[in-house]
């Protein structure tokens, strides 16, 4: 199933929400971008958990069949949200990330410094923001540790970029992904569009596809 995220599409609540820095026309100045943009991936995740939670409910009231694995997949604040549950809904397995980042201060700090807003200013980045940051993002995660205090041991994840992205450049989820272990049982890939920016393309599709035949469908294939 898919879903629209919060505060998009028909989830819409406040435009002014979704907008970002933007100093040189300050009728399109959100300058609580950070804080808007995490609280709209952070509940997203939560959805996603809700979801888990009482879908199964809904489509099979007499357990006519069971849920066997659960995939995810997410575009742009999508693909943060994946990141997300990936690190707190110990019952996905397998997702797919697209140009989604799971180091959300520095992506963030660098964008506030390009944008000419100050990272340490608590109107862009509220002290109670932060701290909720660095408590509970995927970053902070024991995610190089070999045992199960690591949440994505055992997950199958393929991470998608694009070379040419310059809203969230990979350059801000190398060393974390480098470093990620999953352990015997997971996996992990990174495909990155050589030609792309912040944009969803054939190739990802392709990729996304591939990988989900591989992991997720029981059917036989070459």
């Amino acid at each position: 199933m898919k879903q629209d995220h919060r505060n998009h599409g028909s989830r819409l609540v406040d435009a002014r929400a979704n907008l970002g820095w933007d100093l040189k026309d300050l009728e399109n100045h959100n300058e609580r971008h950070a804080l808007d943009m995490y609280t709209i991936q952070v509940g997203t995740a939560r959805d996603v958990s809700l979801l888990i939670d009482f879908l199964p409910s809904y489509l099979f009231p007499n357990n006519e069949r069971l849920v066997g694995q659960w995939a995810l997949a997410g575009f742009s604040l999508g693909g943060h949200s994946t990141w997300i549950c990936l690190c707190s809904e110990p019952r996905i397995e397998v997702a797919m990330p697209v140009v989604g980042c799971p180091d959300f201060l520095s992506l963030m700090t660098d964008r506030a410094t390009r944008k000419g807003c100050d990272p340490s200013n608590a109107t862009h980045f509220p002290r109670s923001l932060v701290e909720f940051v660095r408590k509970y993002d995927p970053v902070t995660a024991p995610f190089t540790s070999p045992d199960n205090r690591n949440p994505f041991v055992g997950k199958k994840i393929l991470a998608i970029s694009g070379a040419k992205d310059r809203l969230v450049p990979w350059e801000f989820s190398e060393s974390f992904f480098d470093s990620l272990y999953v352990g015997e049982g997971g996996l992990k890939e990174h495909f990155q569009d050589e030609d792309a920016g912040h944009v969803w393309t054939t190739k990802m599709g392709d990729k996304m596809a591939a990988f989900v035949l591989r992991h997720c469908l029981l059917c036989s294939y070459d």
